[in-house]
């Protein structure tokens, strides 16, 4: 006859309850974290993401789409843009500035949501992004007015981007109702910016 196996010595393995007590003190260890991490910032950072929204807001509506410093770096990017893509065809070229300058506040926005888990910086970036297609809107409206002083531009108004796009598509005509529908874009741009500030600062208060 075979050795007779100790029980007490025997070991039952039962990894689902091992799993489930793991996942338990887990959490506990990260809701003890939050308790001795959390400071004031924590809470505040949303009504002062809140506020920049608003006051992103208020200046790009109340000055024509023109905000000192922020609106330059607009420019800047809108420039760029036409650089970058300064090998493609002419109507591409000439989107190009206007695609840029939005584009890429709306990139460094999801960056910071999604890698950088900063929602603060997303919030900023976005509502930059809403400020930023505003810009464009005052862009399309002038497409038929050509009044707006342009960079490097003879005064002709042959380098109107948005002018030579809408022609060579048949949509002058369109340019209004267009530069309406941007705006609103913008406009929901800004509310989102705002309200996912709003769900921030509820899940910042919320008790842990």
């Amino acid at each position: 006859m075979g050795t007779t196996e100790d029980i007490s010595d025997r070991r039952v393995a039962r990894p689902d309850l091992d799993a489930w007590v793991d996942a338990l003190h887990a959490a506990e260890r990260k809701r003890a974290e939050r308790r001795s991490g959390r400071g004031a910032w924590e809470i505040a950072q949303w009504p002062v993401a809140m506020a920049v929204v608003c006051a992103f807001a208020a200046l790009t509506y109340t000055r024509n789409g023109w905000i000192p410093f922020l609106s330059g770096a607009d420019l800047a990017v809108h420039e760029f843009g036409h650089m970058v893509f300064v090998w493609a065809p002419t109507l591409w070229y000439q989107f190009a500035g206007s695609f840029m300058q939005v584009a890429l506040p709306l990139g460094v926005c999801a960056y910071f949501w999604r890698w950088r888990r900063d929602r603060f910086a997303a919030v900023v970036t976005l509502a930059w992004a809403a400020e930023s297609l505003d810009n464009v809107s005052v862009y399309i409206y002038d497409a038929t007015r050509m009044v707006l002083p342009l960079f490097n531009d003879d005064g002709s108004g042959a380098g109107h981007d948005w002018h030579n796009i809408l022609s060579e598509l048949g949509l002058l005509s369109w340019t209004d109702p267009l530069a309406y529908l941007v705006r609103a874009g913008s406009v929901v741009l800004f509310l989102v910016a705002f309200v996912l500030a709003l769900c921030c600062l509820l899940r910042a208060l919320r008790p842990v």
